[in-house]
């Protein structure tokens, strides 16, 4: 799987792009509308295996007008839906920029840590995330 930010702007949803081959080709190419975007860097990173799928973790500033509203989402079924969802961190007032590029790293068999730019670039801040099933 691969899960870009659409560059152009014109829709405010993440790019996801599926390969069968490891990335040979792609199989299918879509907007993923469950993923609100506002032309920014997310991450992604496979925390886990249930029977059948990979579990992902994602995360990026869930707004689709300015980096804000920080998130990091589960998914249970190789990124076909994402049944669960935490705030990492969202601007009070609305200043600009307030939370901006993040990176995941599994901390843990159910917790996640979030390395993100905060408050206008002018920290980086981890956060850790315990997810349930």
């Amino acid at each position: 799987m691969f899960n870009a930010r659409n560059q152009q702007g014109d829709v405010r949803a993440r790019i996801v792009a599926v390969s069968s081959d490891g990335g040979v080709k792609w199989d299918t190419t879509y907007f993923d509308h469950n993923l609100p975007d506002p032309v920014c860097e997310g991450s992604i990173l496979t925390i886990g295996k249930n029977k059948t799928h990979n579990i992902l973790a994602f995360s990026n500033a869930a707004d689709t007008r300015n980096r804000d509203n920080l998130t990091l989402r589960i998914s249970f079924d190789d990124g076909k839906t994402w049944t669960k969802q935490y705030l990492v961190d969202k601007s009070k007032n609305g200043e600009k920029d307030y939370t901006a590029y993040s990176d995941l790293v599994q901390t843990g068999r159910h917790s996640v840590g979030v390395l993100y730019e905060l408050n206008g670039y002018q920290s980086i801040v981890f956060k850790e995330i315990i997810w349930k099933y």
